[in-house]
């Protein structure tokens, strides 16, 4: 068997173009049209996973379970940024990254965010139940 990929210095990233949709609806017609915070979150976790994505196999994914952000700096609408995730600790299931995330001009968050790989298709009773509980509402 061969060595495992998912290991520290693993690295993903994601980049995109802030738009009207990354804006928080308060600050929309505004001057200070600026990316949310919590859309630096989703970007974040979505560089994390693209660290992950193509090591892992089809049957398995990843799902979050803790986020810290420190949001340093605004980027405004039509500005591209990008999310750079770094991974720094493997156990078993457990794999935390440390994230940097950029504008075209400087640094504008820091953070970290805890992922656990798991089934896609995993028996989980309490959640069902959750589910059922919703599904009886309707």
């Amino acid at each position: 068997m061969g060595e495992d990929p998912i290991r520290p210095g693993l690295e993903g990233v994601y980049s995109v173009l802030v738009g009207d949709e990354h804006v928080p609806a308060h600050l929309r017609g505004t001057n200070t049209e600026v990316v949310a915070t919590p859309e630096l979150v989703r970007f974040m976790e979505r560089a994390a996973m693209e660290a992950l994505r193509e090591h892992l196999p089809p049957n398995q994914t990843s799902v979050g379970t803790e986020v810290s952000l420190k949001h340093m700096a605004g980027t405004p609408k039509g500005m591209r940024v990008e999310a750079r995730a770094r991974l720094i600790l493997r156990d078993r299931r457990r794999c935390v990254f440390e994230v940097e995330i950029f504008d075209e001009e400087e640094k504008v968050a820091e953070g970290r965010n805890e992922r656990f790989i798991v089934p896609l298709e995993r028996s989980n009773e309490k959640l069902a139940g959750k589910i059922e509980k919703v599904r009886r509402r309707f």
